[in-house]
């Protein structure tokens, strides 16, 4: 099984051409950024497990695939079941995220798509059809 955390788009916009609702990275970069974590003690909590994952995931190496001559950037990210360390700063991000209003989805599959890039924590694939988020 795969998971996807994922916000609504009116936080983030829409990743990929099948529309879809993007993860939290972004949303937690922005309320950083745009917070003051000095007054705040949940942005500063965002920023360390934003620092955690910065650290210890490994960024993807491939996210497009090639369609009428042109690459396309289609790939979404998701977790492998047995990444438990990064689910578990995930989970915190979420609270985190909730704690700023955010509400965040858990998405569960057994086929994400096809597989553009795999590690030991997760996969990046493009997504075979549209599912409901």
């Amino acid at each position: 099984m795969y998971l996807r955390f994922t916000v609504p788009k009116q936080h983030a916009g829409t990743v990929t051409r099948a529309n879809l609702a993007p993860g939290p990275f972004r949303t937690a970069s922005e309320l950083y950024w745009d917070g003051d974590p000095e007054t705040n003690p949940v942005l500063a909590a965002i920023r360390q497990e934003l620092d955690w994952f910065n650290a210890e995931l490994p960024v993807p190496k491939r996210f497009g695939v090639k369609a009428r001559g042109r690459w396309w950037s289609d790939g979404v990210c998701w977790f492998r079941d047995s990444a438990r360390e990064p689910i578990a700063h995930m989970e915190v991000m979420v609270s985190l995220l909730e704690d700023c209003g955010v509400p965040v989805t858990r998405n569960w599959t057994r086929e994400p798509g096809q597989l553009l890039y795999r590690d030991d924590w997760q996969v990046v694939a493009k997504p075979d059809f549209v599912w409901a988020e």
